[in-house]
């Protein structure tokens, strides 16, 4: 097998792999694509490059599940290839097989492909940099957002990030819960009030990947409350 093929082929598995742990069904195909089943029929298809193909019939009212499946794809694509090109991570007593992603202020940001999935630490160096300490790991687990979490972690290990300007996702969860209270009043609100809120709302979406499980959850927590009176989701 060609590099280029080994790497294409690795990337469909892991791409597999994330998918499922999401509760798709996955079906490989003979040419090396992968057929994406949700809701008891394949909703895409999608090539060793990421690119997603669906028939537009297929697809109505199923627009956002498409549109997390195609950033698992991109964001996927994105790892596997700089996991590809990356240099070897070499530090006492480190292992073989951990890959140098970025490195700033000492801090590092390193990828280790695994059977179950690619994992991600977030380390800083010690000992005029032979040594490395205070690992911060993320998966491979159920989690979809790894990447995403490994990159924010280094963003503030390394200091290019305040960790004040970054909000967690249950205060994600809690600022899009209270902006969509704010849109379903009657309150009235200027347009650039409400465009600024729903592209807010928007960023949000794209940054959560679970946000209607944590806005359900959270919504859940107050209806049982005593004196609860959560927002009610239709």
């Amino acid at each position: 097998m060609t590099p280029a093929a080994k790497a294409s082929t690795e990337y469909l598995e892991e791409l597999s792999i994330l998918l499922r742990n999401q509760g798709f069904t996955v079906y490989p195909r003979e040419s090396r694509d992968i057929d994406v089943e949700y809701d008891g029929g394949v909703l895409c298809r999608i090539n060793e490059l990421g690119n997603l193909g669906y028939f537009a019939e297929k697809i109505t009212g199923k627009e956002t599940v498409l549109d997390r499946i195609r950033e698992t794809a991109r964001s996927t694509r994105e790892y596997m290839t700089l996991l590809e090109q990356a240099p070897p991570l070499k530090a006492d007593g480190l292992e073989d097989g951990y890959q140098l992603l970025a490195e700033f202020n000492g801090a590092v940001l390193a990828g280790h492909k695994t059977r179950y999935g690619a994992q991600f630490i977030t380390w800083e160096w010690v000992h005029n940099k032979t040594s490395l300490w205070q690992g911060h790991y993320y998966g491979p687990d159920r989690l979809p957002d790894s990447y995403k979490s490994a990159k924010r972690d280094f963003a503030v290990r390394s200091g290019l990030l305040l960790s004040s300007a970054l909000f967690t996702q249950d205060q994600l969860t809690e600022i899009y819960r209270s902006i969509h209270e704010t849109l379903d009043s009657e309150y009235p609100l200027t347009d650039e009030r409400r465009n600024l809120l729903e592209s807010a709302a928007g960023q949000i979406e794209d940054s959560v990947p679970d946000l209607d499980d944590r806005v359900y959850l959270s919504n859940q927590k107050e209806l049982d409350a005593p004196c609860g009176g959560g927002m009610k989701l239709s």
